[in-house]
């Protein structure tokens, strides 16, 4: 009988009960005779309901306990025998209880009185501290095995004041174990063989061809498709030749993780193909693993080929897992001879130009003389169209100032150069002349984060790049011209550049030649850097226009007490690992001024015999951190400070970071630069043993 039918036949006996007592009662009213004998009715029914009720209870009470046995027995049979481990862990994360499960599962004797990250290390440091806070799961690995992993918190009170009713809340831990290895398995599997698409380029081809012959050319285009059907064969994927300059390359994703892990050997073996004119051969691949269709898999390989390109070519930039990586980029850039894109893109501006009210030109933040001499010069181009032009700068730096007394040396210069004085507004005055017709010019920077004013950037639609920084995944978006050409000295360079092609009427003043002029010395180190005969050819132009040296070299003239910070910052360097000089300045106040001694102090380093990397890090008073690197072209530093936020040349980087210490970013930075260092002497190694060969 159920629990339901017990009570319904309860609730039946209540109710006779109830019309027997009503009936004997009325008797007793009606006949006085009848009284005795309904009291003694009335004790017969007491008697009868009562025995009645007793009866039931111990039916209803057997059948309870009877269930309650089966439950537990249920639960300790669940316990002892399901496919689930668990454990109980005490407030003070000791271990109270486990099951047989959970004892098979970490297969360790002795567990009583241990704390979870003892028994599995696998769930981390601290691991009930950090598990007992809040209940949630995680997948964690033994051995060939995977596990899903729920915790939960107990809520326990414990006195804590004797005598005294005071409580406070404690937190113990349990832990259930779930056998997850098969799904893990297809997880990983799926994943593993999931389609990888790269871009392959081979980007130099017009420079390693030039002046060779048919068959030359035939037998370097076959030793470079042969380099790259070998590495694709190796890793079971497909190629398909697109161009005599393209392939498209298909792999699985384990495959991917390997050539990453390989760091793109690739690169290497194709490099080291010689050629007749002595130009090695070099690739520029973008590889994409991301994607919710092919359709989208394809267009993030092509950006990131696009990408691969922008910062110079001989690399890979790699999408994976909503990230972008970079690999090689070692090389120095090679300087592109033909100059049929400076045209196109000086005719491009022109017209943006001519459909604008107004021109805004902004350069970085705490801007060098190559962003405040790139944007004179773009300001040139502006003013020849007889536009309203302005130059957004994030205040009155010391490159600023500097510059603004060439251009107002009256009696050497002509009087229109001061205008650009009067140009030169900052973000508040910016934001009440922006127009929805203006257009902004953002010269020697590509990032947003990195403008001298992001929120005119942001007001502003229409938007053309002009850099000569190697491209880095944030690059501003929507820009209507992007003429990155990591190959140049400097964005002045590729201004002065761009004027001939702009107005060939154009003609510069003593003060805006000279201004573009200062840009490409400091970028060159004083035309010792990044120079080629593009770079030379822009010097040039800009010295026929009236350049004067020695106005460049006021420019970079020092007062005594930065001289004095400068050299005591030589003074003090160190060299962690050979080939390496570090300097650090503490409790430095953030300036303009600030950061141009560290550069100039990095620079210095590098000019050490047997120094082969300069660092500077400067320890700001707001708890920032300003790290100049420096390389004499051994080492890429804009690898090792994109890795850290920053950006940069391949022999001049730098990045700033917020609320940190020169301790706690130079371990990283060392790192990075011994295994380049490293990298290099294998490479150089590798060479000289073709050499021997051959």
């Amino acid at each position: 009988m159920s629990v339901k039918n017990l009570l319904s036949s309860w609730n039946d006996i209540k109710i006779y009960v109830l019309l027997i007592v009503i009936l004997v009662i009325l008797g007793m009213i009606v006949e006085p005779y009848f009284i005795p004998v309904g009291i003694a009715l009335l004790a017969f029914v007491y008697y009868f309901s009562n025995r009645k009720l007793k009866d039931k209870e111990i039916v209803l009470t057997d059948y309870l306990d009877n269930i309650t046995r089966n439950i537990e027995r249920a639960n300790h049979f669940a316990v002892r025998n399901l496919d689930v481990g668990m454990a109980v862990f005490s407030k003070d994360g000791k271990l109270q209880w486990k099951n047989e499960t959970f004892q098979k599962i970490v297969e360790t004797k002795a567990l009583e009185g241990k704390r979870p990250e003892e028994i599995l290390p696998e769930l981390g440091e601290n691991a009930f501290e950090t598990l007992s806070v809040r209940d949630g799961s995680k997948i964690i690995r033994l051995e060939d095995k995977y596990y899903n992993v729920k915790y939960f918190s107990i809520k326990t009170l414990e006195k804590f004041e004797k005598n005294r009713d005071i409580t406070q809340q404690k937190n113990g831990l349990m832990l259930f174990f779930t056998d997850v290895t098969e799904h893990e398995l297809l997880k990983e599997k799926f994943e593993n063989e999931r389609l990888c698409l790269a871009y392959v380029r081979f980007d130099n081809y017009e420079d390693v061809m030039k002046g060779m012959s048919e068959t030359a050319r035939a037998n370097i285009e076959g030793e470079v498709a042969d380099a790259i059907n070998k590495w694709v064969e190796s890793q079971n994927g497909f190629a398909c030749r697109a161009s005599k300059e393209s392939i498209l390359v298909g792999f699985n994703d384990s495959a991917l993780k390997d050539m990453m892990q390989e760091k793109f050997t690739i690169l290497e073996k194709v490099r080291d193909i010689s050629s007749d004119n002595k130009i090695a051969p070099t690739l520029s691949i973008g590889v994409a693993s991301n994607g919710n269709n092919f359709q989208e898999l394809s267009l993030n390989a092509s950006k990131a080929l696009d990408l691969a390109l922008g910062r110079g070519g001989d690399q890979v930039v790699v999408f994976v897992n909503d990230e972008i990586e970079f690999f090689g980029g070692t090389t120095t850039v090679s300087a592109k001879s033909t100059r049929v894109r400076a045209r196109m893109v000086a005719k491009t501006i022109r017209e943006q130009m001519l459909s604008s009210d107004r021109v805004f030109i902004m350069g970085h933040s705490m801007e060098d003389y190559d962003s405040i001499g790139s944007a004179i010069g773009v300001a040139k181009m502006s003013r020849s169209l007889k536009k309203e032009t302005y130059i957004v700068v994030s205040g009155k730096g010391f490159s600023i100032n500097k510059i603004n007394e060439i251009l107002t040396r009256g009696e050497i210069l002509i009087g229109e150069d001061s205008d650009y004085i009067d140009m030169m507004i900052e973000e508040e005055k910016a934001m009440s002349l922006v127009t929805d017709d203006s257009l902004i010019m953002i010269v020697d920077h590509h990032r947003a984060s990195l403008s001298a004013s992001p929120k005119v950037l942001d007001a502003i639609s229409r938007r053309i790049i002009i850099d000569h920084h190697r491209r880095s995944g944030d690059l501003i978006p929507n820009a209507v011209l992007q003429y990155l050409e990591p190959s140049s000295s400097s964005t002045c360079e590729l201004v002065t550049e761009l004027t001939s092609y702009f107005d060939d009427k154009i003609e510069f003043t003593i003060g805006e030649a000279t201004a573009l002029y200062a840009g490409i010395v400091v970028d060159t180190k004083n035309f010792a850097v990044q120079t080629g005969e593009r770079t030379f050819d822009a010097a040039a132009t800009l010295r026929r226009a009236g350049a004067d040296p020695n106005l460049v070299r006021q420019l970079f003239k020092d007062d005594m007490e930065a001289f004095k910070l400068r050299a005591e910052l030589i003074a003090a360097a160190t060299t962690p690992i050979p080939g390496v000089a570090v300097a650090i300045s503490k409790e430095a106040k953030k300036s303009a001024e600030m950061s141009i001694i560290s550069a100039q102090t990095a620079d210095s380093l590098i000019n050490i015999n047997g120094i082969k990397v300069g660092v500077v890090v400067t320890e700001y008073d707001d708890d920032s951190i300003g790290v100049s690197a420096r390389s004499d072209g051994s080492v890429n530093v804009q690898l090792i400070m994109e890795e850290l936020g920053g950006g940069g040349h391949q022999t001049v980087a730098g990045v700033q970071l917020q609320n940190m210490r020169a301790n706690d970013i130079l371990p990283q930075i060392i790192e990075m630069t011994k295994k380049q260092l490293e990298e290099v002497e294998e490479r150089e190694k590798h060479e000289s043993n073709l050499i021997a060969r051959g």
